[in-house]
């Protein structure tokens, strides 16, 4: 073959090596991007939380005592502490208004509203008071500062839990009674007294003096007497007079009320409570009032 017929086919050879050569030097195309589209989000902006206003809560109730009406019998001192060894604060006349809150641990002194003693308090003598309503026995028990003795009054009553333990001397006898009251149409009519007694340990007596009167000359006073008791015992009721015990005046018993006995006006007169014989420690308080109706 001459060489004239070979350069048809060198060129094809050549065209071609050119055409893949161009082909491998062209840059392929890069895809455009595409931009994936992004949601905006709205995220709502954190809602204000309210905090809760703190509300303030009425008080809670206070349980308060509310003092016993009553009056004086007869133009008495009004005192410092219980007892006739306080200094006199000032005096009320017959028939004067008082308002009892508390009473000593004997039942003999009541403290009462007065606005010339110490946090507006002052202390009468049991024997010339009047109570008009309501029942001294749930008067607090204060001393002689004015400080409670019992627990105070609360909304819910307290069941009382019994107390074996004797009674407290009080150091009263035949000779020094607890009290001595003289009856009158003008003066004192009746008093309250609220102590305890027991035995065989403690306190085994008490000792009351009381004069009864009469309107009518060589007349009978005629005397209603209340007794009310608690504790684990009785009591024996004894009536003294000049130095003895008298027989044939009757009887007094725990539970008695308005139990009406006639004695010589113008004689003075002692009573002597003490526990009932028995076994074991005898504890009884009691609360007796003495009237004098006529």
């Amino acid at each position: 073959m001459n060489r004239l017929s070979l350069l048809p086919a060198i060129r094809l050879l050549f065209a071609a090596f050119f055409l893949m050569l161009a082909a491998a030097c062209t840059p392929a195309p890069v895809p455009a991007a595409t931009t994936t589209p992004t949601l905006a989000s709205s995220t709502p902006a954190p809602s204000q939380t309210p905090t809760p206003s703190s509300t303030q809560l009425p008080p809670s109730p206070t349980a308060t005592l509310t003092p016993l009406p009553a009056s004086a019998k007869v133009q008495i001192n009004v005192r410092k502490g219980p007892g006739t060894e306080f200094d006199v604060l000032g005096m009320l006349s017959s028939g004067s208004a008082l308002s009892l809150t508390g009473k000593n641990e004997a039942g003999t002194w009541f403290q009462v509203t007065y606005a010339a003693g110490a946090d507006g308090k002052g202390w009468v003598a049991a024997a010339y008071v009047q109570v008009s309503q309501g029942d001294t026995a749930l008067l607090p028990v204060l001393d002689a500062s004015g400080a409670s003795l019992t627990s105070g009054p609360t909304s819910v009553p307290l069941t009382p839990t019994p107390t074996l333990a004797p009674a407290g001397a009080d150091n009263d006898s035949a000779t020094a009674p607890a009290i001595s009251v003289v009856f009158s149409p003008t003066g004192a009519r009746q008093f309250n007294y609220t102590s305890d007694v027991s035995a065989p340990q403690g306190d085994a007596e008490d000792w009351l003096a009381f004069t009864p009167y009469a309107s009518l000359a060589d007349s009978p006073a005629r005397l209603l007497f209340s007794l009310i008791c608690a504790g684990t015992g009785d009591l024996t009721v004894e009536l003294w007079q000049n130095g003895a015990p008298l027989s044939g005046w009757g009887e007094l018993a725990c539970g008695d009320r308005d139990k009406t006995i006639e004695l010589k006006a113008g004689a003075p007169y002692l009573l002597r409570l003490r526990p009932r014989p028995g076994e074991g420690l005898r504890y009884v308080r009691y609360t007796l009032t003495v009237r004098n109706a006529e």
